[in-house]
This record gives structure tokens, sequence and C-alpha cells, in this order.
């Protein structure tokens, strides 16, 4: 009978689950799983702790519970600040290893730098001390980007501090969920408790804005058969989940993306309310809105206000409090008296969204401030990212107006298969739905270009299939032959008002020692050795494809428009200056050559003459899921020729349902073009 109720306790608590429960831990297989979050540095004082217990496997020399993800081999962080050496807790840049070994049982290990000392902890208790200091970068969990570091086991409540969390804090919190008793709270930047995975997605509870880190669960080998990492109910004896609701945090993420004249339900923000526990619920009483940043109030027919479940790409949606009409700049959602929304434990997600008036003027901005919401009748003022120039703007509608053509630039990421097979893909195309583009111009198709047009009902311009470049197109294609198809597809594209424009979609290389691509946040590189590289390489591919496929056509047509995107694997020297030198880790000016090549040439970089001053409006394109690479655009669109001129250009790095990971290493480029 003992026998029986052992192996009943082993089958609860290793069967995969999915979706909610009181308490669920991460499996890894130690071999390829690659849960990636993304993080950005974190400088001088900082604490990563979490729960872990080994699986079947014999310890290995390196095994990594948190270190750097791709592109972060950097110079200036720590590759591994919390691993595991042959089973002992160890931190390489302080050179501190404690004396016992792990077994295997769950235990809590951490590790602090306060800014003069960092040390190792073991279930609440200091292992090992060193006057050291170093910086991090948190980009994975369970392993990093340095080969064979993957741990095989289970590994439960990730918890990432912009501070050192004392010892006595720690033992403290060590076996309970975290709430805003904390005393570090505002330092925490990421917490994965592994309770819900849901589209290859687990989410960061302190995540907001573009910028969220929640994990994107992935693998090295993206086209591998190995199973991803998966959630197991964590029957940890040493962690006690919360019994009575308590509210953890609520957050406001507003839409980056534009909005066409007469759109109905348009997504303005969510609402993201984390509980602990699930004894007697809280209730969603009221919603507090501001809309004086708003420019025109009669530009909004109406207001709405939905539950749209636990995760962000639920199809949940529930109506709450009725619809709301614009009366002045301050709108109240207030609960139907009996009919308060029961929150739910876990993450709870509200949105809110708007109808558009059909006389709405173009360039308007349409804006709103969550200024608190209603707990049983008590209010509470939600955190929201502000640091970000995110605004949503009222377009004119291309299929409306034959003088307007959308175009969408992106690099889909080997297919956009980084998020599962199945998975990723369907990401990238709801996205491209998501934006009304006439025209997309996709790096990286590799297999996605022929389910993306059949999707879209477009034209399709590739040389195969399975190529790198593709061009799809809501109109007719004038298909071109190219001097090289994996750099340059070039086609004409036939738009309803009798006009045509050339479109020419690019992917240049990137120089063999690509510092600036990959790691510009190093210190003591020389510039020189990239405007070098460059102009050996990448501003080659450009100048033949401007002298073979472009300016051919152009010649024989002179009042043709151009345009050309792409993936240019280089910056720009617009982004680049004196003036924006603190926005790169201290680099600039930099004279990139290609950048320098396109304006000598003629060609206008749309997103930079619509936003000229690089330091208000900083942007990137590569890469958009890392946080320590915002500001390097690398992805363009150029323009020049008769009656064409940018009306609306977006770096657009946030999916179109609110909250939701991003798919590609790549951000996307949007622009609204008027060609007359």
């Amino acid at each position: 009978m003992k026998i029986l109720v052992v192996l009943s306790y082993l089958i609860l608590m290793f069967i995969p689950v999915k979706g909610q429960s009181l308490n669920n831990a991460l499996k890894l297989d130690g071999k390829d799983n690659k849960p990636s979050i993304g993080m950005g540095i974190i400088q001088n004082q900082w604490t990563l702790e979490a729960w872990v217990k080994k699986g079947d496997r014999p310890w290995k020399a390196q095994e990594a519970i948190i270190g750097i993800g791709e592109y972060a081999k950097l110079d200036r962080v720590d590759q591994l600040p919390l691993m595991l050496k042959w089973g002992r807790l160890y931190n390489a840049k302080a050179d501190i290893i404690s004396s016992e070994t792990l077994d295997h049982n769950w235990h809590h290990i951490a590790i602090s730098c306060d800014g003069i000392y960092t040390k190792l902890y073991i279930d609440g208790r200091v292992v090992a001390s060193k006057k050291s200091v170093s910086d991090i970068l948190p980009g994975e969990i369970g392993t990093s980007d340095i080969d064979s570091t993957g741990f095989e086991g289970y590994i439960d409540e990730v918890r990432i501090w912009e501070s050192a969390v004392s010892a006595n804090t720690l033992r403290e919190w060590m076996g309970q969920p975290l709430s805003s008793r904390h005393p570090n709270f505002v330092n925490l930047k990421g917490y994965y408790n592994f309770d819900q995975l849901e589209n290859n997605t687990i989410l960061n509870w302190m995540g907001k804005g573009n910028q969220s880190y929640h994990l994107r669960n992935t693998r090295k080998n993206y086209k591998g058969s190995l199973p991803l990492a998966y959630l197991v109910k964590n029957e940890n004896p040493l962690f006690k989940t919360a019994k009575k609701q308590k509210l953890f945090n609520g957050v406001v993420i507003q839409s980056e993306w534009d909005v066409d004249q007469n759109v109905k339900n348009d997504q303005l923000l969510k609402l993201r309310i984390a509980t602990n526990g699930s004894k007697n619920e809280m209730e969603l009483t009221s919603v507090n809105l501001d809309f004086s940043k708003t420019t025109l109030l009669s530009d909004i027919e109406q207001i709405h206000l939905y539950y749209v479940g636990q995760t962000p790409r639920s199809s949940t949606k529930i109506a709450l409090f009725g619809k709301g009409k614009i009366a002045g700049k301050n709108v109240e959602f207030t609960e139907v008296k009996g009919k308060a929304f029961k929150l739910k434990a876990g993450v709870n997600y509200f949105l809110v969204t708007v109808d558009v008036n059909k006389n709405s003027k173009i360039g308007n901005i349409i804006r709103a401030n969550v200024t608190s919401f209603g707990l049983n009748n008590t209010l509470h003022v939600p955190d929201e990212d502000q640091t970000q120039n995110i605004f949503k703007l009222i377009t004119p509608n291309s299929t409306a107006n034959p003088n307007i053509l959308k175009l969408l630039q992106w690099n889909i990421w080997h297919g956009g298969v980084h998020l599962g097979q199945t998975e990723g893909p369907q990401r990238v195309k709801d996205l491209i739905k998501n934006t009304g583009a006439d025209i997309i111009a996709i790096q990286e198709g590799y297999g996605a270009q022929t389910e993306l047009a059949n999707a879209l009902g477009y034209e399709m311009h590739t040389k195969s299939p399975s190529d790198n470049l593709a061009l799809l197109s809501r109109y007719a294609i004038t298909k071109s032959i190219s001097n090289d198809y994996f750099k340059s597809n070039t086609g004409i594209i036939s738009l309803p008002n009798k006009r045509k424009v050339l479109i020419g979609n690019w992917w240049l290389r990137y120089a063999s020692k690509h510092e600036y691509t990959g790691s510009y946040a190093d210190l003591g590189l020389d510039t020189k050795n990239w405007i070098d590289e460059d102009s050996k390489v990448g501003a080659i591919d450009a100048q033949r494809n401007l002298d073979k496929d472009i300016d051919p056509i152009i010649q024989s047509n002179p009042e043709l428009p151009v345009i050309i995107a792409g993936d240019f694997n280089s910056g720009t020297h617009l982004d680049w200056t004196s003036r924006a030198a603190f926005l790169h880790y201290g680099y600039g000016p930099v004279d990139f050559p290609i950048s320098k090549l396109m304006v000598n040439q003629g060609y206008t970089d749309a997103h930079r003459h619509l936003y000229p001053d690089e330091v208000v409006y900083p942007t990137g394109t590569f890469a958009a899921i890392y946080g320590h690479m915002q500001t390097l655009r690398i992805d363009f669109i150029y323009y020049k020729g008769l009656n064409i001129k940018p009306l609306f250009s977006k770096i657009v790095r946030t999916a179109p349902e609110i909250d939701d990971v991003w798919p590609s290493d790549h951000a996307a480029v949007f622009t609204v073009f008027e060609i007359k």
C-alpha cells in the first residue's frame, strides 16, 4: 500500500499540466530547451533567486539556472550569474562556490550583489561571499547561450531584482508567493511563478510596455523535434501557496498600433491585474479612464470594457459594465449592481476598446490612461511604463483611398518558427493580417511566404517557396529579374489609382565582425572597424542592387516612384550622432556607409523623415526581444520619386493582442505612403 501511495505521488507530480494550478514548476530536459526572457543589463546591485530540484541525470560541470541569452556575450556582464558546478552553487566572476552539493530535493538558491559584495545563498543561508561587483544580463532560464549549460530538472519561483535582497528577507519570503508587502517590491523586475503556460508563453508578472520580458518557450535547435520545456505540478513541501486572494499588482499596457477611420472595437489598452490566492475572490468594481491626451474626443464614438481571460491570446471576451460614451475627458466604468467581476487566481486581463468615428480626423491621437481601478470598491492606482513614445494615431484606410499605400517591412526570423513550428508562424500571420498592409516585404521567409500569401489572398513574388525574400501584394505585381535573389527581390506594383510603384525588397550581408549588430554594448570598440567592414560587404551589396536591379528600371521610366524596404544589417548615421551617443553605449557619431550611400543616391529614410529628432524619438528594430539592444535600427523603408510622400511610420514591436510575445528578433517597420 505504501508503494502505491509513493507511485501515485510521483505520477501526480510529474505529469505535464496545462493552464492554471495552485503551484506548477517548469521541467527542463538539460539539452535543447531554451526558455528565453531577453532581459537587459542590470548594474551594480541585483539579486537572482529560484527554487530548483534536480532531475534523474548526474550533475554536469555547468548548469545555468539564470544565464545570458543571444547576442549577450558581452565583456561587461557576468554570463552565468546563477549556476551550478557539479551540483554546487557557483559564481565564476566572484570566484565563489558553496561547499555543499545539492541533493535531489527542492532547494532555494540565490545570488546577490550589493555594489560591494557578491553572496551565494542556499535555503536562505549565506554559503559563500566575496568582495566583488559585476553587471548581469538575465536572458534565459535554465540555460544560457553558452553550449552545454542546460539544467536538467525543475525550476520554480524565479525572481529577478534590481537591488540586493538581504538574507533575512530571502528567508522570510522564499517559501511563499510574492506580494507588494515585500520590502524590495519596487525593485522587482522579473517574477515567473510558472503557474500557467499557454501558447508557448509564461508571463512575467512585472512585465510592462513593449519590453515585458515574458518567457518565450523555445529551443536552441529551433527546427528540432525534442520537446519544449513544460509544466508539472509542484509538490514542494517547503513552499506554501497563498490561500486568501490578495492583489499582486495592476499594470497598464498601451497599444502602439495606429487605427483607421471607422474601425470598431480597436484595442486601446489592457489592464493586467494579478492576484495570489483563490479563496474569497476580490471583485472588480470600477475602471476609471482619463482621455485628456486624446486630440479630439469626438473622434471616438464609444468605449468598451471587456474581461479577456488570463492569457494575451485568450479567446474569452466578456463585456463588462455596459458601454461608455465620451461625455468628457474622464470616463468611469462602474459595476452594474450585483454584477461585479470576480477575479480569478493568477492573471486577469481587462481590455479597453474604442469605436473610431468615420469622420475622425487623420493624424489625431487617441490615448487613454487608467487613473484607478476598484477592487471591492477600494481604489488602486496601476503601474504604467511612461518611458516609451507610444501613441495611437488615426490613419487613412487604403482600401477606401486609392492614393494610400501601406507597406510593412519585416524580417520574420527563420520563417517565424522560434516559438514552435505551429505557434510561431501563426503569430506572424496574425500580426501581418492585423496591419492591413497592402504590400509586405519579407526577409527570412524560408517556407512561410506561401502560407502567408494564401492567408491574405495576396500575390507573391519570391524566387522559390523556401527562399529568403518574398514580396506579397494586394495588387498586381510585375516581376523583375534580380542580380542575386538572396539579397534583392524587385517588382512593380500596379495601384488602383493607375499609378505604379517600384518596390525593392533587400537583405544585405552583415559584416564579418558585426560588433554593432551583436555586441555594441561592449566597451572599448573602434567604430572605424564597423565602417570599414560595412564598406567591404553590405555597401557593395547595396550598390550592386541599385546598379543592376533598380536604376535600369528607373532610367526607362523616370517618373516611377521607388520604395526600397529591407534588412540592411547596418545602422544609420542619422541615428548614431554625437547627440545620441548616450543611447548607443557612448558610441557616436558613426558614419555608417550604407545609409550614407542611400542618402547620396537621393533616397529618404521614411521613418527618420517623419521623426527627425533622433534623441526625442530613439528607435530600434534589432533586436526587439532583447532588452539591451533597443536603439539599433537596421531595418529600413527608403523612398524617392515624384508625388510620393510618407504620412505615417511606426516601428512595431508589440503584437496585435496586447501583452503577447513578439515572434521575431526584428521589429517590423510599417509606413503609410500617399502616392498621387
